[in-house]
C-alpha cells in the first residue's frame, strides 16, 4: 500500500526542477515521519476502542 505522501514523491521525483533537488528529498522525508505520527496516533486511537492484538511498529511494518 502506498501512503499519500510516497505517491505524491513518486509522482513528483521526476519533475526536471525538482529530480536533483536536496530540498525535495528532505521535505518528502519530513513529510513520512509527519503521516507515520498520525497514523500511529490513528492507531493508538483506534485501540482504544478495540484490541487490536497488534503494537503499532508490527502494524505499521506489516501495513506499509
Amino acid at each position: 500500500m502506498k501512503t499519500a505522501v510516497e505517491f505524491l514523491a513518486i509522482s513528483l521525483k521526476n519533475h526536471p526542477h525538482i529530480k536533483h533537488s536536496f530540498r525535495f528529498k528532505e521535505l518528502v522525508k519530513q513529510a513520512k515521519e509527519m503521516e507515520k505520527e498520525q497514523i500511529k496516533e490513528a492507531f493508538v486511537e483506534g485501540s482504544l476502542s478495540g484490541e487490536s492484538g497488534l503494537n503499532f511498529e508490527e502494524y505499521y511494518k506489516e501495513t506499509f
